[in-house]
């Protein structure tokens, strides 16, 4: 889930996309890639206030052949949301302080991820010159992971271990930077914690061209590094609960827009 960019607009505006594209999910610890095909849809918000929103729900299918959770459904999908608008603006600086809140969630996932939900509401301070953007965004919320149980159970784990939420902080350091009109790229990097430990980093950076096609409005590839920490789940005596603690997605597609 990316942060939210606000240009200024007149009038409430909507706008939805839907997008379909390639994918490969690449675990480096145990030399697995992934390959697959996913269809998406996104919603996207504005209005004179500068209040601006998102929404956006990706279905994958998996094309498993490496078999990492021995009963792994092909069908994943990866859903979030987000809202957030500047509240005060420092003169002609292009300094803005303002709030945002999200969610986001993914179920079922090659690497063992049964099902991730996060949520958070917090402040952010954003640099933005024309289609340019750097910020740091500063949230609290909530923090849930659970693993799937085939895997931690050849290794000694119940089912009572696999899943573990709480109370969390998340910071993320994001930008945008446009090159004449041409093409696009953003990225960020993110970590959650609890009051002990960092609980999840990730990496994300996706680069846009836009393309004159009377169907198709852009391509993209983006690409997501995610590593977990295990070691609030590992027993002692055992194993470390998964084999692996990271995974990088990959997604080539083309977006659609939708007029309706």
């Amino acid at each position: 889930m990316s942060v939210c960019f606000v240009s200024p607009a007149t009038h409430a505006a909507w706008h939805t996309t839907t997008s379909i594209g390639g994918h490969d999910t690449w675990v480096p610890e145990a030399d697995s890639d992934t390959p697959g095909g996913n269809l998406g849809l996104g919603l996207f918000y504005s209005n004179a206030d500068s209040l601006a929103g998102q929404a956006s729900i990706i279905a994958y299918y998996d094309n498993d052949s490496d078999h990492l959770d021995p009963d792994h459904d092909p069908f994943w999908t990866m859903a979030g949301g987000l809202l957030s608008q500047p509240l005060v603006n420092l003169d002609d600086s292009g300094i803005t302080l303002g709030w945002q809140t999200g969610v986001s969630w993914l179920q079922n996932t090659v690497f063992g991820v049964e099902e991730a939900l996060q949520a958070q509401l917090g402040i952010v301070v954003n640099y933005q010159r024309q289609a340019d953007a750097v910020g740091l965004a500063l949230g609290a919320g909530y923090y849930g992971l659970e693993f799937d149980d085939d895997v931690p159970e050849t290794r000694g784990y119940s089912r009572e271990a696999l899943k573990r939420s709480s109370d969390a902080l998340a910071w993320k350091l994001f930008f945008r930077r446009s090159l004449k009109n041409t093409f696009s790229w953003e990225g960020y990097w993110q970590q959650w914690r609890d009051q002990d430990n960092w609980l999840e980093n990730q990496l994300s950076l996706a680069i846009h061209y836009p393309i004159l096609h009377p169907v198709m409005n852009s391509l993209n590839v983006s690409v997501s590094y995610t590593r977990y920490n295990l070691t609030p789940y590992r027993v002692q005596g055992k194993a470390p609960i998964l084999p692996w603690d990271e995974n990088v997605l990959f997604r080539l597609y083309t977006e659609i827009p939708l007029n309706w």
